[in-house]
């Protein structure tokens, strides 16, 4: 019975990598037709990819269809299919929001969007030479279209820049890796924290998928399937009605509001079927301390314009910040917090790798380890001194690289951490970055000319938040944990897919960028725009230098001391139901959308357990599962449809 089991569990590489390989090309050109040129549904702005969740349905329902014609030996198993669950993620990464969807505007925009207005020119000579191409016949058809990216001379001149800054990214994603590798056996097999965002995919893929056989799972699956076909088919047929969900909406609109209601700005809901979801897949205090701490961020916003310590018509957006209570200013101590906790508590993990590092021990913790202690350790070390190197070679400080790069990972280990135990559905964390902290905290008189443009160069991959590595690192791992797979041959096919979504991507966008023009109305405007973003930044330091922000500071204080305190009276009093990253969250923009769905999820889950108990709980799940599954599924089928049509279509995600 063991050896069938352990033959059930075998992970055939080579068949997993050949249609990953297939899947990752198509999947870029995806990612790069509906979120870069048309206005339909982004595919990497949600915690739980649409666009991977939906080709896992396909490839699971095809995987079932050969495994009852051919066999179980055949067909995939759960293993397989976690690993090219997780390949298609870390693609997803690779090409979406943030990464490779903001790059090539990134490295072109300085030089060729520089005007006497915004007098860009006058900090060419503090960048990186390789930063991008400077010709302007090169990037001619760049920005106006109706040209062949694929020219030799085009190519030759964007090989360079994007070769160096793809190493780089590499080196990123490996060091991101290395720390998932040293956190992961004590926040998955220790502590035992729920990772909810991977629950879908491991229930997807069970051997024989007894979840699809579950009535429950299809009725879940029904609502978002008939609302958002209707809402899109609302976009070609105008005659039919629309019951739009996943549409922002304002509970209280601010023309309504009388002083000092005016200090909330606004108050948003929407209602995503995914996210109520999620939000039954954790405990209540979680999900109550999601849409709390957003209705408490409100009440103190009115407070402070009702005694005046802020303009009453000031809003909530990140203008907002430099005026009492600070929130934004809160959210950065905060994050930091989260992340300085969750490195805390896993110290002795840390300090085993450390030990086992430095006696020699070339097996790490035991033997089914995917890397070494060694490996570990060291990877992460010259990982990170290599990021840092790279900053170094262009001179300034040697500081403010290792300053930088260690705030990004503190808020990534952050970010990981709290999709490790709650169930966010997309972390926009707005201005919570470190481009954003670090001048405002230090001022930007005390930093040189080369160090703000260093910042602003380094700025690229730290623009969204909402498709970083890390987590899918981490949850692609104890994924595979979970369906007994093996981690070591799992780590060479994620190097695979990053390699192959990096080549992949940039050809696509290159394609797109060159025949529709980055500055016309045929591609979306923000990526443009993104791409501008660090050097509008860099321009305004330069130009309107300021002093260190002393209310910024303190404010990031508080915020982290509040959030301490917090995780230690969660510590003290285990039934307390205000959890230290709702708060973190709500102080970030995060969860202005999603408060609403944590409070559905929230009553419709006390109700099943205050009267129907655990066992009524467990009935109820296949339902909430299949909400997910429903609106991920149909949202991205939508997406690809505009995508293939160039239509533009109904949002059925939209944050």
């Amino acid at each position: 019975m063991q050896n069938a089991m352990a033959e059930d569990r075998r992970l055939r590489w080579f068949p997993v990598s050949l249609l990953a390989f297939l899947l990752i090309v198509l999947n870029e050109g995806w990612i790069t037709n509906s979120e870069m040129r048309t206005g339909v549904t982004e595919v990497t702005i949600s915690t739980l990819f649409s666009g991977v969740v939906f080709i896992l349905f396909f490839v699971t329902l095809l995987n079932l269809l050969v495994r009852r014609l051919a066999g179980p030996k055949v067909a995939f198993n759960q293993p397989e299919l976690m690993a090219l669950y997780t390949m298609l993620s870390l693609s997803s990464v690779v090409g979406g929001v943030g990464h490779m969807g903001f790059f090539l505007t990134f490295l072109a925009n300085p030089f060729h969007e520089a005007t006497e207005g915004n007098d860009w020119k006058s900090f060419w000579n503090l960048l990186p030479p390789y930063l991008g191409p400077q010709d302007p016949s090169i990037v001619k058809g760049f920005y106006e279209g109706n040209a062949n990216a694929f020219e030799p001379r085009i190519l030759q001149a964007w090989a360079f820049p994007l070769i160096v800054w793809s190493v780089f990214f590499i080196v990123l994603l490996w060091t991101t890796l290395c720390l998932s590798l040293l956190l992961r056996r004590r926040w998955a097999a220790e502590e035992r924290l729920p990772f909810p965002v991977i629950a879908v995919p491991l229930e997807m893929t069970r051997e024989g998928t007894p979840l699809f056989r579950n009535y429950l799972l299809w009725l879940g699956f029904a609502f978002p399937f008939f609302l958002h076909s209707l809402n899109s088919l609302q976009y070609l047929y105008p005659s039919l009605p629309v019951f739009h969900i996943n549409s922002v909406k304002d509970l209280i609109w601010d023309a309504s509001l009388q002083f000092p209601l005016t200090g909330a700005g606004s108050i948003l809901y929407q209602m995503h079927p995914a996210g109520v979801g999620f939000g039954f897949l954790v405990s209540t205090d979680v999900s109550f301390s999601l849409w709390f701490f957003y209705l408490l961020k409100k009440a103190v916003l009115i407070g402070c314009t009702a005694v005046g310590w802020r303009d009453a018509a000031l809003g909530w957006g990140v203008e907002s910040n430099d005026q009492p209570p600070y929130i934004g200013y809160q959210s950065w101590g905060a994050w930091l917090a989260l992340g300085g906790m969750a490195l805390w508590s896993s110290r002795a993990a840390i300090r085993g790798f450390i030990d086992r590092t430095f006696e020699g021990d070339p097996h790490g913790i035991d033997r089914d380890e995917p890397m070494s202690a060694r490996a570990v350790v060291l990877g992460f070390t010259f990982g990170f001194l290599a990021l840092c190197a790279f900053a170094w070679s262009w001179g300034g400080s040697w500081w403010l690289p290792i300053l930088f790069l260690s705030v990004y990972l503190l808020f990534m280990i952050a970010i990981t951490r709290l999709r490790a135990e709650m169930p966010v559905l997309s972390t926009e964390l707005g201005w919570v970055n470190p481009q954003t902290m670090l001048p405002t905290v230090f001022g930007t008189t005390n930093l040189s000319r080369l160090d703000l443009a260093h910042m602003a160069t380094l700025s690229w991959f730290n623009l969204d938040y909402r498709a970083v590595g890390m987590p899918h690192e981490m949850e692609g791992m104890v994924g595979m944990e979970n369906a007994r797979g093996r981690l070591r041959t799992l780590l060479w096919l994620m190097a695979f897919a990053v390699v192959v979504a990096l080549v992949a991507a940039i050809l696509w966008d290159l394609n797109l960028y060159y025949t529709y023009g980055a500055k016309t109305g045929n591609v979306n405007g923000w990526r443009h725009w993104k791409g501008s973003e660090a050097w509008s930044n860099l321009g305004n330091w330069l130009h309107n230098p300021k002093p260190p922000n002393v209310p910024a500071l303190l404010a990031m204080i508080f915020g982290a001391g509040f959030t301490v305190s917090l995780a230690a009276l969660r510590t003290r009093f285990f039934d307390l139901p205000f959890h230290p990253a709702a708060y973190a969250l709500n102080a970030s923009f995060a969860n202005d959308f999603f408060w609403g769905d944590m409070f559905i999820a929230w009553t419709a889950k006390s109700l099943i357990l205050r009267y129907g108990g655990i066992k009524m709980f467990r009935t109820a799940l296949p339902f909430f599962l299949g909400l997910i599954l429903g609106d991920f599924v149909t949202g991205a089928a939508w997406s690809l449809f505009g995508s293939l049509t160039g239509l533009e279509m109904f949002r059925t995600f939209a944050t």
